[in-house]
């Protein structure tokens, strides 16, 4: 099961799960790449840090996800859908990212 939140309430719904989540970024030669990262928030769009190998993957494919996953406190995960709209260093560093997306998504149950 999963809820949609429209792109303008991103920031406050990822404020209840605080401010670090996961970078999921497409690979050119093989599996995603998933980096851990502070988010901030400027003017609706998200700032990342992510790895050299994200960002050559990035320079090829703008598309990221970034997960919180569901806490103890919140009993679905936040995954947010966007482009990375900044120049990527090809050493890594900050990124922006601007989202096109997002759903609270109920974590799987055994």
């Amino acid at each position: 099961m999963s809820i949609q939140i429209p792109v303008g309430e991103i920031e406050a719904a990822a404020a209840d799960f605080g401010d670090s989540a996961y970078v999921l970024v497409s690979s050119t030669d093989g599996p995603p790449r998933v980096t851990h990262s502070i988010v901030g928030f400027d003017g609706g769009d998200m700032i990342v840090s992510i790895g050299r190998r994200a960002a050559a993957a990035l320079a090829h494919n703008s598309a990221v996800s970034v997960l919180w996953p569901a806490t103890d406190d919140q009993s679905m995960s936040l995954i947010v859908d966007g482009t990375a709209v900044a120049p990527v260093d090809a050493d890594g560093g900050e990124v922006r990212i601007t989202p096109s997306g997002a759903v609270r998504h109920r974590p799987a149950t055994g």
